[in-house]
């Protein structure tokens, strides 16, 4: 490798880039568990003493019968932060949305989407016999918040060690 790009690869290991520590090769993981819905999540070991928000989603789909935008259903959104983020300086967070497999097929047939979604493109993670963690495909769209690359590069990983197929498979 050249000196500039090990430098660089230096950086970004240590965090230097961005201010977010980020993953360190031998990093013990961390592990996120969630019974009532039984969903792991892996963090690197530079996530210790990251911070769980639970929100509620709303989902809407437009009746062009009532000529408005309707209330379809709800679910919970796990909201996974780094513990290095504060509000003058927010890193990534991993926003992951918990849906029945009922609402994901309202989904998938243009019937329900999370309102606080617009845009971009809702992608399964995983499921279970009774749900669907799924992730925006926008929520690290802002590429100026600290940590946003680190966060892709944790949901990939938590994608590769989930190879089964998906419920609709793209085409």
């Amino acid at each position: 490798m050249k000196p500039k790009l090990l430098l660089g690869l230096a950086l970004v290991l240590s965090g230097g880039f961005n201010g977010c520590t980020t993953v360190q090769p031998s990093a013990a993981q961390v592990l996120y568990h969630n019974a009532k819905y039984d969903f792991t999540f892996s963090l690197p070991g530079s996530w210790r003493g990251y911070s769980v928000l639970t929100e509620r989603w709303d989902g809407e789909y437009y009746s062009p019968a009532l000529d408005k935008t309707v209330v379809a259903g709800h679910g919970q959104e796990i909201v996974l932060r780094h513990p290095q983020w504060t509000a003058s300086a927010p890193c990534q967070d991993i926003p992951i949305l918990i849906f029945t497999r009922a609402q994901w097929d309202a989904l998938k047939q243009g019937k329900l989407w999370p309102s606080h979604y617009a845009g971009g493109v809702m992608d399964e993670m995983w499921h279970n016999r009774k749900y669907v963690f799924a992730v925006s495909s926008r929520y690290n769209a802002d590429d100026s918040v600290r940590g946003w690359k680190e966060a892709d590069d944790i949901v990939n990983r938590n994608l590769a060690a989930h190879p089964e197929p998906t419920l609709y498979p793209n085409p």
